[in-house]
């Protein structure tokens, strides 16, 4: 007779999404829906399709740092994978909840190596948002230029990071020597190393750029489609400024610390007017993408299990 374990990962990943559908069921989305009255249709339109853009550029990127080849198995795996710890993401604080992507590798080693990776991958985002953050008050579209050369020296150094874990496998000798220490891994075991090729590399870098444009984009057509008629630069650094802020893992989704942040940037702005832009964010960029990628996420999981 055959043994029925539970594993403690299938455990997180259903607690996770339990998570994501409770907070979904307890947001307003009566009030969310009373900004819609006066909104743009259109631009509201074009965030969301950047949104799923977006989705759809770092889902190939996580895809390139684990695979070599295009086995349509791998492909829905890895999109799978992305899928299902982005929409669990957006509801954890910090954006932890990313790491489940480590949890579907196999054995302990396996799952250090993919933490490791996904340092490298969610260390890239938020450096650019710390770019962003920092180069927009430095080109003088908004206040905080001392703060602004700050956050491009973080920014630096969190690109240097993420690119230190993909080119040298030193990163991963430390990491593998401090487990053994603790013995979380046993001595004969090692963490698993990929030289990949430069084109690979040039890959995961145009990916991560592209995909990060799209954000900031979707963040753009978010405040034309609520009447906010600044430029590209000034809402992607309003914005960003936001996203940093919203990495202390203090509230669920961003909440209070965005609209608290996006009202002290664009205190030009009616607070009503910047309010309901924090809320269609909420609306499109994490409800609307949390969504998507909950579902697309699971069809995909279910797609590898089958092949």
């Amino acid at each position: 007779m055959t043994k029925f374990k539970i594993k403690w990962f299938t455990i997180v990943r259903f607690f996770g999404i339990m998570l994501f559908i409770a907070i979904l069921s307890r947001t307003d989305l009566v009030e969310l829906l009373e900004w819609l009255e006066h909104v743009n249709g259109w631009m509201l339109l074009l965030a969301l399709l950047f949104q799923v853009l977006l989705l759809f550029f770092k889902c190939w990127r996580w895809f390139l740092l684990n695979e070599t080849g295009y086995k349509a198995k791998a492909i829905y795996q890895r999109f799978g994978e992305f899928l299902e710890a982005y929409a669990i993401g957006v509801i954890t604080p910090g954006r932890m909840g990313e790491l489940l992507k480590a949890g579907h590798a196999k054995g302990r080693t396996g799952v250090a190596s993919a933490v490791l990776l996904v340092l490298a991958e969610r260390g890239l985002d938020l450096s650019m948002f710390f770019f962003v953050a920092g180069i927009v008050p430095v080109l003088g579209y908004l206040s905080g230029v001392g703060m602004g050369y700050l956050f491009m020296l973080i920014a630096l150094v969190g690109i240097v990071i993420s690119f230190s874990i993909l080119l040298f496998p030193v990163v991963s000798k430390t990491l593998e020597r401090i487990l053994k220490q603790f013995r979380i891994v046993s001595r004969d075991q090692t963490l698993i190393f990929v030289s990949r090729k430069t084109s690979a590399l040039f890959a995961f870098t145009v990916l991560s750029i592209v995909g990060n444009l799209c954000a900031f984009l979707s963040f753009y057509y978010t405040a034309l489609a609520i009447l906010i008629n600044l430029d590209f630069f000034t809402i992607s650094g309003s914005v960003a400024l936001a996203g940093v802020i919203n990495t202390i893992p203090v509230t669920v989704m961003g909440l209070g610390t965005r609209d608290i942040t996006l009202l002290y940037v664009l205190n030009e702005i009616p607070q009503p007017q910047v309010l309901a832009f924090s809320g269609l964010i909420l609306l499109v960029s994490q409800i609307g993408g949390g969504v998507i990628s909950l579902l697309t996420g699971q069809y995909f999981l279910l797609k590898a299990k089958k092949s």
